[in-house]
């Protein structure tokens, strides 16, 4: 029995050592077939890279003998196939850009965009594409393509125009400005003015013309009514888009241009890193204004630096929004006077005012001269301190602002604020309402303003009646003498008095309100005196304290 469990053991082992004999033969099959498959794709690969080489050599060569025979398109039509986009996707970038601004300039209607658009050069299809979206008509207003340098000088002043060049950054902006104006002047409603923005686009392209190392570039500007300004270079890949494909893309620069104004420089321009360059990018911040603000407008009125400033009130009726380049709707009602202080009589006279003087809304402005031919000039400190009274007052007029000039006689005001109206319109034209009291009128009509010589008053007159200025009169008590009449009692004047003497076609221009209509026996001095006691009263008793 232990003889055959040896044998049988022995056998056992014999086999084992078999079958690993057996596997050992497998694994070295195995590892040269591997080796083998290895060497062929290697082999291949090598086979396919030498000749991709050869192909590629082939290839450098031919391009080169096709440029040096006049076959520089070629070299660029395969440039542009490797490495630019394609017309396809560059327009549905752009359109994605225009679906995307007018969503977001339109769905919050307490805030709305009103858009008008210059574009010198290339990048018409911003326009082309925003209008073709839905719902563009809730912020786009005009869309203005000028290609010819003679277009531009119509569209900006001309005078500034021709110190700077047809593409340059300072052009961008000028047109930028005057899109924004042009904007303001489609809105008849001064709350509308701090949502309108302007475009200006100036560029140079690819051209049938010859500009050996140059590549295309182009200026944008978005500037909105408070001041607030992005603009930038951007310097375009060489020759790598077509005319068509560069044009689509300063398209879409140009919109987005109007997205970095609103996001105050914020968001970033969808370009080509690696070829396309953006330069001189800057943005400039223009809030609400605060007092020491105002003072340096009424400065700047002073030294002559402009001649009127507009500080439209803020929607929480907290400060002003302060434009040196003011825009007056076409129908328009102005009411001088110095405002020292402001007070209810006002106010109503002004309601009152703006309801005879059309039956649709009309934008009041209280117009405060600087400068008399009385009086000294009033101070910039007290300017600002009279413009925030009116803050505090109630029930003012719907659409209202305050105007600072420094046009003392009617004369002067017409001619003043004349470049700043906006252009007629044929369902209303050209008008100008000043709103006076009857001892502003006598003023007026007082011959020693105009050299002592009544014809040329009466000619003044008509002159500012040709130009379709008319006076709404509200009656007072008498301040003074009247210079048609020596009489002196203090009884209320409506200027039916004054206005007898005059010719049918002067009277016409004067619509006199009715003491019915219009009667607060209030007056800015009364208010002056009345504080003038009570400040007496008050460091006397503060004396007797002591």
């Amino acid at each position: 029995r232990n003889q055959s469990a040896f044998r049988f053991q022995k056998g056992a082992r014999n086999q084992i050592e078999a079958q690993k004999n057996i596997n050992s033969a497998r694994v070295v099959e195995l590892e040269y077939a591997m080796q083998k498959s290895l060497s062929f794709c290697h082999n291949i690969i090598f086979i396919f890279l030498r000749r991709c080489y050869y192909i590629l050599l082939f290839s450098l060569f031919f391009l080169q003998l096709a440029s040096s025979f006049g076959g520089r398109s070629l070299m660029l039509s395969i440039q542009r196939f490797f490495l630019s986009k394609t017309t396809l996707r560059s327009m549905s970038i752009l359109e994605q850009v225009s679906q995307r601004l007018v969503h977001n300039m339109t769905t919050n209607p307490s805030a709305p965009t009103y858009l008008c658009m210059a574009i010198a050069g290339g990048g018409g299809h911003a326009i082309s594409a925003l209008a073709s979206t839905p719902g563009a008509s809730d912020l786009l207003l005009e869309g203005t393509v000028a290609y010819d340098r003679r277009s531009l000088q119509t569209y900006v002043d001309r005078k500034e125009l021709m110190n700077y060049k047809f593409v340059s950054k300072d052009t961008a902006i000028l047109m930028s400005r005057a899109a924004v104006r042009r904007a303001m002047q489609f809105r008849s409603n001064l709350k509308d003015y701090p949502h309108c923005v302007g475009l200006g686009v100036t560029s140079a392209l690819v051209t049938t013309r010859e500009r050996p190392g140059r590549s295309s570039f182009g200026y944008l500007c978005a500037t909105s009514a408070d001041g607030s300004e992005w603009s930038c270079r951007i310097k375009f890949a060489s020759q790598l888009r077509t005319r068509t494909e560069e044009d689509r893309f300063m398209g879409q620069l140009a919109l987005e241009a109007i997205e970095k104004l609103k996001s105050k420089g914020t968001t970033k321009l969808t370009i080509n890193e690696e070829h396309d360059i953006v330069e001189e990018e800057s943005f400039i911040d223009s809030t609400l204004s605060h007092e020491d603000q105002v003072v340096a407008a009424a400065q700047n009125i002073l030294d002559g630096t402009v001649d009127a400033v507009l500080l439209l009130p803020s929607k929480d009726k907290l400060h002003f929004m302060i434009m040196t380049d003011p825009v007056l709707p076409c129908s328009s009602l102005i009411f001088p006077g110095s405002f020292n202080p402001p007070h209810a009589g006002h106010v109503a006279l002004a309601r009152i005012s703006a309801a005879s003087f059309s039956e649709q809304s009309t934008p009041v402005f209280m117009e405060l001269s600087l400068t008399n031919p009385d009086k000294p000039n009033i101070d910039p400190k007290s300017v600002s301190k009279r413009a925030h009274k009116f803050l505090e007052l109630e029930n003012l007029p719907s659409d209202w602002a305050i105007l600072l000039t420094s046009a003392p006689l009617f004369s002067r005001k017409v001619q003043i604020l004349k470049p700043f109206m906006a252009p007629a319109i044929a369902e209303v034209g050209q008008r100008v309402g000043f709103v006076i009291g009857t001892d502003t009128m006598v003023r007026i009509l007082d011959p020693k303003y105009y050299n002592n010589d009544k014809e040329t008053m009466l000619e003044a007159l008509r002159e500012m009646g040709r130009s379709g200025v008319q006076f709404v009169v509200g009656g007072r008590l008498e301040q003074g003498k009247s210079f048609f009449s020596n009489e002196e009692k203090p009884e209320f004047v409506s200027g039916h008095q004054e206005l007898e003497l005059l010719p049918i076609d002067v009277q016409n221009m004067f619509s006199l309100v009715s003491e019915e209509s219009f009667r607060m026996d209030i007056s800015s001095s009364e208010i002056r005196r009345a504080a003038a006691t009570t400040m007496s009263q008050s460091q006397h008793e503060d004396r007797s304290n002591l």
